[in-house]
């Protein structure tokens, strides 16, 4: 028969564990140690006792009761994010890590964690992002048939908007701006006219200097569009 003192002594090794998992897990996460030798004053070791209002000399919980009542039964090494129950019903997420001697279950470390400053938190987010959601759950949605709408670039040069949209034909037509073709450069005078580039002061002249062309080619190019577009 193994003496008791020694295995009191070696569940006593495991106190700094204790310490060393609550500093790691922080302050919403209750980290104590279970003594099964004792089973009406089980908990030696406890940090962040404020999770369950447990303290030092409390005695063992019902998981524990039922776990030295399976004895050997028990197989596993430990049980991972289960429910745990406080004083006021609120729950929480646990965890349990069996320590054994000589192949008997001797104490537990346990992991309590209370998340709800996660839940509220998900809960604000959750509420945030729905008041900016302009379809309300459950409400029959009216089906519309409109063009998409074209994505707004948000610049702060209106030299930005005639460069994008000739880096986006050069790269359509594998060309470099060097070598754009008559047809190429009506393109993108076609597409800056159609967003209404051409409103803008001094537009000619920074698509004249984008596309490395005269400005009243510039000019010719945006006649053709239009007409073509009458």
């Amino acid at each position: 028969m193994v003496d008791q003192q020694v295995i009191h002594e070696y569940i006593q090794q495991f106190i700094p564990l204790v310490d060393f998992l609550a500093d790691i897990l922080g302050e919403n996460s209750e980290v104590l140690l279970n003594d099964l030798t004792n089973l009406d004053h089980s908990v030696i070791a406890i940090r962040n006792s404020h999770i369950s209002q447990r303290k030092i000399g409390d005695p063992v919980t019902d998981l524990v009761l039922r776990t030295v009542q399976a004895g050997k039964i028990e197989q596993r090494d430990y049980l991972a994010n289960y429910a745990g129950v406080i004083h006021n019903q609120h729950e929480l997420c646990s965890s349990t890590y069996f320590i054994r001697y000589a192949g008997e279950i001797i104490a537990m470390i346990c992991i309590n964690t209370d998340n709800g400053q996660l839940d509220d938190l998900q809960k604000a987010v959750t509420k945030v992002i729905n008041s900016y959601n302009q379809l309300k759950p459950n409400t029959p949605q009216k089906v519309t048939t409109s063009a998409p709408t074209e994505p707004e670039h948000l610049t702060s040069s209106i030299h930005d908007l005639a460069t994008t949209e000739t880096l986006q034909v050069c790269s359509e037509r594998h060309v470099s701006v060097d070598y754009l073709k008559r047809d190429d450069k009506i393109e993108i005078v076609r597409r800056l006219q159609k967003q209404g580039y051409f409103l803008l002061k001094d537009s000619v002249s920074l698509v004249a200097t984008t596309i490395k062309t005269s400005e009243p080619s510039v000019y010719r190019y945006l006649q053709l569009v239009k007409t073509q577009n009458a």
